[in-house]
C-alpha cells in the first residue's frame, strides 16, 4: 500500500491543478510516500500534533511518475543505514486518477497519531505466540522447501517453533504475517544456521521466506524480510546473509550483495549478505 500524507489545504489545491506535486519534488527530486507499516512512524516523528492531515491511498500501477523503493532521506543529511527499511518515493507529480481514497488522519488528543482502521491489513507475529498458525506453516513449508530439504517432515517445523529463541547453543526465530482475519499470510526465519553446506560465513541469515500466492505483490515479503532485518541488527549482529536460487534480483534491489556462487542439493544458488554497520 502506497501512501502520501499532507495537509488538506494541499490536497484541496491539488485537485483544483489537477495532479499533486508534493515541495519536495523540486528539491529532491521525488515525493516521500510510505506503506501503512511506516506512516504512523512517519507521522509521529515529523507532523506530531498536527489536525490537518490526510493520508491518500495511490495505486501504484495507475501512477504517470516513476515509483522506486529506496532507502530513507535524512533530513539532516546523514546517510541511510542498511538496517532502515526502504521507503516509496515518487518522482515527479502524482496523478489524481492513480488516487483510491483519501483518509482523514487528525491526531489525537495528546497530538500523536493511530493507524486508520482501514489500514489495518496485517501485523506481524512472533510464530511462538501464534500456536494456531503452527500446523498450517509446517504444511507449507514442506512443500515449498522439499526440493531444497526433501528429508524435511512437517515435525521438522514443529521443532523449530517449538524451540523459539536460543537453544541447545542455536538460535531461530520464525515470524509470520497475520491479516485482520487471523489468516496467515507468509512467514521468514532468522537462524544461526541455515544448514548450507560448506558455509563459511558466520551467519546469522534470513532463512525461509515464504509468501501465499495470492499474497505476493502486497508488500508481505518485504515486511516480513525488513522485520527479520531490524531483529538482526537489534541483536547487535554485524551482518545478515541468505542465499536463493531465483529470487537474487528482488533482494539486490532491497540493498543486498551477492558474495558467491554454490549449489545445494544439485540447485544452483547465490549467497548474499546485507551488512547492518
Amino acid at each position: 500500500m502506497i501512501l502520501h500524507l499532507l495537509s488538506r489545504e494541499s490536497w484541496l489545491e491539488a485537485q483544483s491543478h489537477g495532479q499533486l506535486v508534493a515541495p519536495s519534488v523540486a528539491t529532491e527530486g521525488f515525493a516521500h510516500c510510505s506503506t501503512e507499516h511506516q506512516i504512523v512512524d512517519v507521522a509521529n516523528k515529523y507532523y506530531r500534533g498536527a489536525s490537518n492531515m490526510v493520508l491518500i491511498h495511490i495505486d501504484p500501477t495507475k501512477l504517470t511518475s516513476t515509483l522506486k523503493f529506496e532507502p530513507p532521506a535524512h533530513i539532516d543529511g546523514s546517510p541511510a543505514l542498511p538496517h532502515e527499511a526502504l521507503f516509496p518515493h515518487i518522482y515527479g507529480p502524482i496523478n489524481l486518477d492513480a488516487v483510491i481514497e483519501v483518509i482523514d488522519f487528525s491526531c489525537d488528543e495528546q497530538g500523536s497519531f493511530l493507524l486508520p482502521s482501514q489500514l489495518h491489513t496485517f501485523s506481524i507475529k512472533n510464530i511462538a505466540d501464534s500456536l494456531q498458525h503452527w500446523q498450517r506453516a509446517a504444511e507449507l513449508s514442506v512443500n515449498e522447501w522439499k526440493k531444497y530439504f526433501p528429508h524435511d517432515t512437517v515435525q521438522t517445523y514443529l521443532d523449530l517453533y517449538e524451540q523459539t529463541g536460543q537453544y541447545a547453543g542455536h538460535f531461530a526465530e520464525t515470524y509470520i504475517a497475520e491479516n485482520t482475519s487471523g489468516e496467515l499470510l507468509g512467514m521468514a526465519s532468522l537462524v544461526d544456521d541455515d544448514e548450507l553446506p560448506d558455509s563459511s560465513e558466520p551467519g546469522p541469515w534470513l532463512a525461509a521466506v515464504l509468501v501465499l500466492p495470492d499474497q505476493r505483490s502486497h508488500g508481505v515479503g518485504s515486511t516480513l524480510v525488513q522485520h527479520i532485518v531490524r531483529r538482526a541488527h537489534q541483536l547487535g549482529h554485524p551482518a545478515i546473509y541468505l542465499y536463493t536460487s531465483d529470487q537474487q534480483q528482488w533482494y539486490a534491489n532491497k540493498g543486498w550483495k551477492a558474495i558467491r556462487e554454490t549449489s545445494l542439493n544439485g540447485i544452483a544458488h547465490t549467497v548474499m549478505c546485507l551488512h547492518l554497520r
